[in-house]
């Protein structure tokens, strides 16, 4: 299967390329940003330059190499700042193109890769029916004027807009200064590690599962929106103490509460996501425990070191 896709130099993204070239598809990635351009060195997952601001350089492209059979786009600006006015602007301007212009050119299936934090502060089991509460991000609007785009565009043109939601997503691949790469630097040094309160809770799900979700939702042949999550939360607190212990470190190094949370932080709502509709839709269910996904995480960062 010809696949494009957005992002794939990111954490989620660069497991679902080898998600997907392992599968066997053909897989060609873009991105709207020329520093990564010039900095991308891997033969599979080389990158190809797109404007994404430019609905005539989309369609240039499209006319010279032909359209793809499915189009997945992660690539999002500012992820790092949930806040920016980006999000509500150049990245929902930018996605709106890409729907549009390869809806125009034939394109069958679109897949959005969303968030969790869409729901804003709802507890419980979330389903995708439900429309958020409480105080949004501009990361989570952003995300939701897109989806709502999307669907109204894929009426339209007859297309399918598949919009995922994955929930609180770990892996090897994460961002410097993420709560993993903190921890895992912490025991390599040999220093304490800088906690917060990390007494809220998350519906973790490992990066692999992820990656084989979205892959297998593009076979869903009408649009919606799906929740990728393991179905069920965990206190951050155990969370961190189960990556610690598999650090073969000592647990009395672990105080909570020495910073604070960020004041541009979503909500932390004691909520997991309703998985019903995935293995409904996919006959899948996420295969990697937390414990599991800890170990595979661990193995992936020291084999890195």
């Amino acid at each position: 299967m010809n696949i494009w896709i957005t992002g794939s130099t990111g954490f989620i993204g660069s497991h679902i390329v080898d998600n997907l070239l392992k599968k066997g598809h053909k897989v060609t990635c873009f991105s709207n940003n020329k520093k990564a351009i010039n900095d991308d060195i891997s033969i599979n997952k080389q990158l190809n330059y797109l404007d994404f601001s430019s609905k005539d350089n989309i369609k240039e492209l499209i006319k010279g190499r032909g359209c793809p059979e499915k189009f997945i786009h992660l690539g999002w600006g500012d992820m790092t700042v949930p806040m920016s006015d980006i999000h509500l602007t150049k990245n929902v301007d930018n996605s709106k193109n890409l729907i549009e212009e390869l809806f125009l050119a034939g394109l069958s299936t679109f897949i959005f890769v969303g968030s969790m934090n869409e729901y804003g502060s709802r507890i419980g089991a979330l389903d995708e029916a439900m429309k958020p509460e409480g105080r949004l991000i501009n990361y989570a609007k952003g995300k939701i004027k897109v989806s709502k785009y999307g669907f109204d565009r894929a009426r339209y043109h007859n297309k399918i807009f598949i919009h995922t939601r994955p929930f609180y997503v770990f892996g090897p691949g994460q961002r410097e200064g993420s709560l993993i790469n903190d921890l895992f630097k912490s025991a390599t040094l040999k220093v304490d590690p800088v906690l917060g309160p990390c007494n809220y809770y998350r519906d973790y799900i490992y990066v692999k599962d992820v990656a084989e979700g979205i892959t297998r939702c593009m076979d869903i042949k009408k649009s919606m929106i799906v929740n990728l999550g393991l179905g069920s939360y965990i206190m951050v607190q155990d969370f961190v103490r189960t990556f610690w212990s598999f650090l073969e470190q000592d647990k009395n190094k672990l105080i909570f509460g020495k910073k604070g949370m960020m004041s541009d932080e979503p909500d932390q709502p004691k909520s997991y996501a309703n998985t019903s509709k995935l293995e409904e839709c996919t006959n899948w269910k996420p295969e990697y425990s937390i414990e599991r996904g800890i170990k595979d995480t661990i193995s992936v960062l020291k084999r890195n070191l």
